[in-house]
């Protein structure tokens, strides 16, 4: 039997201790917090988006990913949930979320199987240092107390949120080793844009194609539904564009045609001369009506340069039309920025992962030092893909290699 120590309660340091502790170690879970799992309660809007069954979407660390999920995907961890009770169910795009669609029922499971498998659980506790000594770790915490073990698993997640407990010190336990770390950003947030041409548009919501340019070069490209705000768009599709959206010097343009049911530009074009010429007569301000809110309608007339007071629909000329079109199929805002760690899901960059072998997460540097999470620099989009890789990671470094002797 080893002793093993696991700093960070979250999702990956929770499979890791039941791994482990299945497989009959001794296990202590250190986590900063007055609680474990406080991150993962938030999760999917509390529904706990556990897997995708889907194509992996990893912006960074996706051959890493690949790596841990070929040994520890879909399947074995749906084993791993029904092996410890949690039912599940698998909705549109692959979602999979536990039956009762509560992320408190997914904590509950873990906890209990924590207490049946003995696992020690220390909260409020803020690990400074790791200390080889001979063949095993000594861990220090801030109070000065120290507690040693034969491997120790670094699951203190990264930075995304540190309300919740990921606050980036896991980083400097790993530095120290002699790991590397890429910058962390923040990912899957909102962007932030020039605010002249969203003004009023707050709270309309548009299903879009998305699209971040630099210099005139596509970095990116997403389809969903936008959320317009005060400070700039919000949305899945656009949260997923945020980490390109980083760059200096980018753009962010929206293709409004789906959310008028339009094809595209010779099909808008199209539609704009037939309300030419049968509403000849209509306000021009109500050029929009059916295809787009009366506010988007406006934005959309500033962005072509046309006032439509005092006009009617049969004044529109060719040019005007033309202005229109390309405005509603490259709604183009200019980025200022994108939001920061605080409302981040989670964090793109962190500790690289060639320093690490994916079949049980174990450091090539340091031996019984392992990692997990979001800690590594591995992160997804949304839809389940970053728990997934947490939990999956998380089991790999508790069984590290071995079988575990509970279900």
């Amino acid at each position: 039997m080893s002793r093993v120590i696991i700093i960070g309660g979250g999702a990956a340091g929770l499979a890791a201790a039941v791994s482990a502790a299945s497989c009959g170690d001794e296990v202590l879970v250190l986590e900063r917090m007055d609680r474990v799992g406080k991150k993962l309660l938030a999760t999917g809007n509390g529904r706990c988006n556990l897997m995708n069954t889907q194509t992996l979407r990893y912006p960074s660390g996706a051959d890493f990913a690949a790596e841990v999920l070929k040994r520890c995907g879909p399947a074995d961890q749906r084993r791993f949930w029904e092996g410890l009770g949690l039912r599940l169910r698998e909705e549109g795009e692959g979602r999979v979320y536990p039956a009762d669609a509560q992320a408190a029922t997914v904590l509950d499971v873990l906890r209990l199987h924590l207490a049946r498998l003995g696992v020690a659980v220390q909260t409020g506790v803020q690990v400074t240092a790791l200390t080889r000594e001979g063949r095993r770790w000594r861990v220090t915490v801030a109070s000065g107390e120290t507690w040693t073990a034969d491997r120790v698993i670094v699951a203190g997640g990264g930075r995304a949120q540190p309300k919740l407990g990921s606050d980036g010190s896991a980083y400097a336990l790993m530095t120290a080793q002699g790991h590397r770390l890429r910058t962390p950003m923040p990912a899957l947030t909102q962007i932030e844009t020039e605010r002249k041409p969203i003004a009023g548009l707050s709270g309309i919501r548009v299903k879009c194609g998305v699209s971040v340019w630099h210099g005139g070069r596509l970095l990116h490209r997403e389809n969903g539904e936008a959320l317009f705000a005060d400070y700039g768009v919000s949305g899945v599709c656009v949260m997923q564009c945020a980490q390109y959206a980083a760059k200096r010097d980018t753009s962010l343009s929206l293709c409004l045609l789906p959310d008028m049911g339009i094809a595209d530009e010779e099909g808008l074009r199209a539609e704009l001369q037939r309300r030419r010429t049968d509403w000849a007569r209509v306000p021009l301000e109500q050029l929009w009506t059916g295809l787009s809110p009366a506010r988007l309608g406006q934005a959309l007339f500033r962005r072509a340069e046309i006032r439509p007071n005092d006009r009617v629909c049969g004044s529109l000329t060719e040019a005007e039309i033309s202005r229109l079109t390309a405005a509603a199929a490259a709604f183009t805002l200019r980025v200022t920025g994108i939001r920061g760690f605080d409302t981040a899901q989670v964090t793109a960059g962190g500790i690289d992962t060639d320093g690490f072998d994916p079949a049980n997460l174990a450091s090539r540097i340091a031996p019984g030092l392992h990692a997990a999470g979001e800690v590594l620099d591995v992160d997804g989009d949304c839809g389940g893909f970053n728990l997934m890789f947490a939990f999956g990671s998380g089991i790999l470094a508790g069984l590290n290699g071995r079988k575990p002797n509970h279900p």
